[in-house]
């Protein structure tokens, strides 16, 4: 686990830093439980760690979460322009800083979980590997597909002859698996076959006399693809009320079907690795836009959203199901939390107190202020946190004539420190389950890291300020 780590904790942070981590450690848990399932290494024991690895380098540039955006409009109200990197400044030591500590600490902190995954392989999949696909020319076991806890090759039939189950890949090829329900999903999202723009579907057979599941194919377009059998699909008995999976380009063909009763989306679209560079090329436009200052970044990043629309990447659809309305109507209502903290007078109010109780001391104030938000972003929503302390510490900074990019930079960096409770942030709830987490595994694990966290971020603002 610790090696695995080490290999997924740079790449996968600059990317956290580019983009929001939520999507990434989306991304991140089917990847990790592979792992599990080929290499055996516990998800328990990479998934929280990586997480917390994401969110930290999150803080380091703008986009990389939407407190750091919530942070700079309220700023900007206030005649401070916040850059693209301008929190790197204390966010960039203070995540090293944390990466070594996870790396030191991790490999320790969790044991395998206790329950076994669910192994009953009664599942037939046939998966054919399409032209083109990344998978052709090498072998199963190369590609990580030969056995797995939710799937094994039993065999690679190539026209009619039946090859062994190691043979190097071509193109037409016909995977056949014996698989968990689970491993059927898992094996459709795998881009390793190149499959074809289809969904995936779970559909029951209608009530009736059926024949076989290729009597099924052969009246519609569609492509059976599961089912629980230990024969041939093409030769299996269509029972009514059976559970297949199956694959066709459009809902319509599923309505039109005699033979289809119930059936519901199962995994969506197989993975499109072609448009994988069109997502790639627009990203990197989007950051490098943002990080010249050829555009401000709500402007590039809408620029871009649209792009992937108009370039197929998404669906319109599937771009207005992506937006989390209920993150955007957190961010208005901070924004304009925020506001009233200032025309409110608290801003001023708050930031007296904290120089009252610092006697007046810098270093104090930078003390005082850093806890006051790790604690914070723990209790509330980082939204919260961030819309109640920006104003207070451009009150400060304003008092103490400093910089105030270096105490928003510890304000937004002390707001990544959502270790402790795992209701304070999205990722920490997305990877409860799959790690097999407690609370108390985010409050024994999360407390030395916001304790490591808060020592080199008020370290750096300090010789920063002085």
């Amino acid at each position: 686990a610790g090696q695995t780590l080490r290999r997924l904790i740079v790449p996968v942070g600059v990317i956290s830093a580019l983009i929001n981590t939520t999507p990434i450690v989306a991304m991140l848990i089917p990847a990790v439980k592979e792992l599990q399932q080929t290499r055996g290494i516990p998800a328990r024991q990479v998934l929280l760690p990586i997480t917390h690895a994401t969110t930290l380098a999150g803080s380091t540039t703008l986009v990389g979460t939407s407190s750091n955006l919530l942070i700079a409009g309220i700023a900007g109200n206030a005649g401070v322009e916040v850059g693209m990197y301008s929190f790197a400044i204390v966010a960039l030591p203070v995540c090293l800083v944390g990466w070594a500590w996870l790396l030191i600490a991790s490999p320790r902190a969790f044991t395998a979980a206790d329950e076994a995954p669910d192994t009953d392989q009664d599942w037939r999949v046939e998966l054919p590997v399409a032209p083109g696909a990344i998978g052709i020319g090498r072998r199963p076991s190369a590609l990580g597909i030969a056995s797995t806890q939710e799937y094994s090759l039993l065999a690679i039939r190539r026209g009619v002859e039946e090859l062994e189950p190691d043979e190097p890949l071509a193109a037409g090829d016909v995977l056949v698996f014996e698989s968990t329900e689970d491993g059927v999903a898992a094996l459709w999202r795998s881009p390793r076959f190149g499959l074809s723009e289809q969904r995936l579907y779970a559909a029951s057979i209608a009530p009736g006399e059926r024949g076989t599941l290729g009597d099924l194919e052969a009246h519609g377009d569609v492509d059976v693809i599961a089912a629980r059998s230990r024969e041939p699909l093409q030769e299996t008995a269509a029972d009514a009320g059976d559970t297949v999976y199956l694959t066709c380009e459009s809902p319509q063909a599923l309505q039109e079907h005699s033979d289809i009763g119930l059936w519901q989306d199962a995994a969506g679209k197989a993975p499109q690795p072609a448009r994988t560079w069109w997502a790639l090329g627009i990203l990197v436009a989007v950051i490098l836009s943002a990080s010249f200052g050829l555009a401000r970044v709500e402007v590039a990043a809408f620029a871009g959203a649209v792009l992937m629309v108009l370039s197929g990447v998404l669906t319109p659809r599937a771009a207005v199901r992506a937006l989390d309305w209920n993150v955007l109507f957190i961010l208005a209502g901070s924004v304009g939390l925020g506001a009233i903290v200032v025309e409110s007078g608290i801003a001023e109010v708050l930031s007296d107190a904290i120089t009252t109780v610092s006697a007046g001391s810098l270093t104090a104030v930078v003390i005082t202020l850093a806890v006051s938000t790790a604690v914070l972003t723990n209790i509330t929503t980082n939204a919260a946190a961030a819309s109640i302390l920006t104003p207070i510490g451009l009150t400060l900074a304003a008092a103490f004539d400093i910089d105030p990019i270096v105490l928003l930079a510890l304000i937004g960096t002390c707001i990544s420190f959502t270790f402790i409770n795992p209701f304070s942030h999205q990722s920490n709830l997305m990877v409860m389950q799959p790690g097999r987490y407690r609370m108390a595994s985010f409050v024994k694990f999360g407390i030395p890291l916001v304790v490591v966290g808060l020592a080199t971020a008020i370290g750096v603002s300090y010789l920063l300020v002085s």
